[in-house]
């Protein structure tokens, strides 16, 4: 293998000017309070006294895996295999620091710690270190916001986990709590005394100095076999294992080949995918279990698992094994769509665009539990083609106006996925799915979808920005899809690009980046477009081929602050209406 170990420590890793990316399908954010409060509690242990000053010493945190090196390798980009989740509690911990600096007015030692969670690269802008496409954009715009100017509500676990673990530590961190852990450690006369900015700067520089062994490869399916190394050993066994372990214990036939190997072997290669876009084990087991056996908490699953009895015969292990190794190729289709899934098909181009909004636009991972049962019985043509793709369009919407734009809880809805999916693989005629669709799905879900009202308000606060912006992504989807209205048409045009009717750069006191100020434009032409006045913006946009732009200038002689707020309560009605196909009812007072 083309592997090269270092020692090295945190200080140079946050310090490399590489940007550690983790990838979106690799397992979410996953300590609880048991692991933090070890981490931060050996942190604080490790600190002694000499010569009456508080200082640092050597602590061991393990071994890291990344895809390129960041210590010899050229790459801006390092893939984190493994570490994510020891790398991501410290951005936290120094995130709460900082804060914490700040508030006892020491702005720039808040200000240096903050340099190790944004950099700023050669061509003078800010970059995230740590770059996680899982936690997108809660962990970006909150933990490693400084100002945390942006709203941040979380909306899934992951998302309650980090805000619990910044939670934990800003807590912990307040002088009269960590001088009484402090304490315990090395004796509270030494404590007592000491500022409370010397133990924090003591603190920071031993995370800073705490070293790991740097493992680096080339070969991403190198680094896969790397990792299951390392974890193989002293590690206790989770779930997955456990339920690998009962299947295998009636398995026992290796001739003429090991079925259960193989098998297994094949569900992993298939969550594998392209392109480091990998989804673990664990992550898609959790998900299929809920959407065929039972709604279970993770720490419930192998118990459920025995309960089912699934591995009480050879031939229920097979047929388990084959079913979990077909559900892994609808779920990769899932998380992870491209056209050539099903062979370049316009007529499957909607799919693509309505999963690929789902999973890497809005970041729901609960829909997929629906989405694999769906898959399942299209796949045994118990569902027609018109009622499946009515389904994943409401689906789409449903978690555009709940999740994107109102901000609800997607967790909220992970019962109703469950349920749903367990009756309705169990549908024997379309008939019969068509019923279960409409009463265990649809009939549940209406009960979470935003009001008129609700939706309006917080719509018209949607804005696309050139520069990065939690609102951006959502903001282009709805752009886009309000261009495909106009256009009749359902694909998102190819040559599209986000157009500031007023630029961007205006001087104008109001904010001209929100969704009634934009529009979508041929990319030349928005470029072409690009500071002019609005009156000469009209000349460019009278070459544009998109009705919504036609229409728009049909109608639209001048250009104001008052017009594009106008326009913004005009756009969400269209959308409300004639996108999500929403009755607009008043809310009542």
């Amino acid at each position: 293998m083309n592997i090269k170990p270092y020692d090295k420590t945190i200080k140079d890793l946050f310090l490399s000017q590489k940007q550690f990316i983790i990838p979106r399908f690799q397992r979410e954010y996953s300590w609880d309070k048991k692991n933090y409060v070890e981490f931060f509690e050996d942190m604080v242990k490790a600190l002694e006294i000499v010569d009456g000053k508080i200082t640092s010493s050597q602590y061991f945190l393990g071994t890291m895996l990344f895809v390129g090196n960041f210590t010899e390798g050229t790459e801006k980009e390092i893939v984190v295999v493994d570490g994510q989740q020891r790398l991501t509690t410290i951005t936290i911990l120094f995130s709460a620091m900082s804060f914490i600096f700040k508030s006892i007015n020491q702005e720039v030692l808040s200000e240096q710690l903050f340099r190790y969670i944004m950099t700023i690269n050669d061509n003078g802008e800010e970059v995230r270190i740590l770059k996680s496409k899982s936690h997108y954009p809660y962990f970006a715009y909150f933990i490693q916001d400084k100002t945390k100017s942006v709203a941040t509500i979380p909306t899934s676990e992951e998302e309650e986990r980090i805000k619990e673990t910044y939670e934990y530590f800003m807590g912990v961190l307040q002088e009269k709590k960590l001088k009484k852990l402090l304490s315990r450690y090395i004796g509270n006369d030494y404590v007592v005394s000491l500022p409370f900015v010397e133990i924090l700067k003591a603190l920071r520089d031993q995370i800073l100095n705490t070293t790991f062994v740097s493992i680096s490869t080339d070969d991403s399916k190198q680094a896969n076999s790397i990792f299951e190394i390392l974890n193989a050993k002293g590690k206790s066994l989770a779930h997955i294992d456990l339920i690998k372990n009962k299947i295998f214990e009636t398995l026992t036939d290796v001739e003429p080949a090991d079925f259960a190997e193989e098998q297994w072997k094949k569900i992993k290669t298939t969550l594998r995918g392209d392109n480091n876009e990998a989804v673990g084990l664990a992550t898609f087991y959790s998900h299929y279990w809920n959407s065929k056996y039972k709604k279970s908490t993770a720490n419930k699953l192998y118990d459920d698992f025995l309960k089912q009895k699934l591995f009480t015969s050879k031939d229920k292990c097979r047929d388990f094994l084959n079913d979990m190794a077909l559900n892994a190729s609808y779920y990769m289709k899932i998380v992870n769509p491209n056209r050539s899934d099903y062979d370049n098909r316009k007529e499957y181009f909607w799919l693509v665009q309505s999963l690929n909004a789902m999973s890497n636009l809005f970041n729901i991972v609960q829909v997929r539990i629906a989405l694999i049962a769906l898959y399942d019985i299209k796949e045994r043509e118990l569902i027609s083609t018109k009622l499946f793709k009515k389904t994943v369009q409401y689906l789409e919407n449903f978690h555009f106006a709940y999740n994107a734009v109102t901000s609800g809880r997607a967790n909220k809805v992970e019962k109703i996925y469950s349920v749903f999916s367990i009756s309705v693989r169990k549908s024997t005629s379309k008939e019969e799915t068509e019923k279960i669709i409409q009463e265990k799905l649809i009939n549940e879900l209406e009960l979470f979808y935003p009001s008129w009202n609700s939706f309006s308000q917080d719509f018209i606060k949607l804005s696309y920005s050139k520069k990065e912006h939690p609102s951006n992504v959502k903001t282009k989807y709805a752009i886009n899809k309000l261009c495909c209205y106009f256009m009749g048409n359902e694909i998102f045009p190819d040559n599209g690009s986000i157009e500031h009717i007023l630029p961007e750069s205006s001087d104008a006191n109001f904010d001209v980046c929100k969704i009634g100020n934009l529009i979508l434009l041929e990319e030349p032409l928005n470029k072409e477009a690009d500071t002019l006045s609005f009156e000469d913006k009209i000349n460019v946009y009278r070459k544009s081929c998109y009705p919504w732009v036609k229409s728009f200038i049909e109608k639209t002689s001048s250009f104001s602050q008052s017009d594009f707020q106008e326009r913004a309560l005009r756009l969400s009605k269209l959308y409300y209406e004639k996108i999500l196909n929403r009755r607009i009812e008043e809310d009542k007072p």
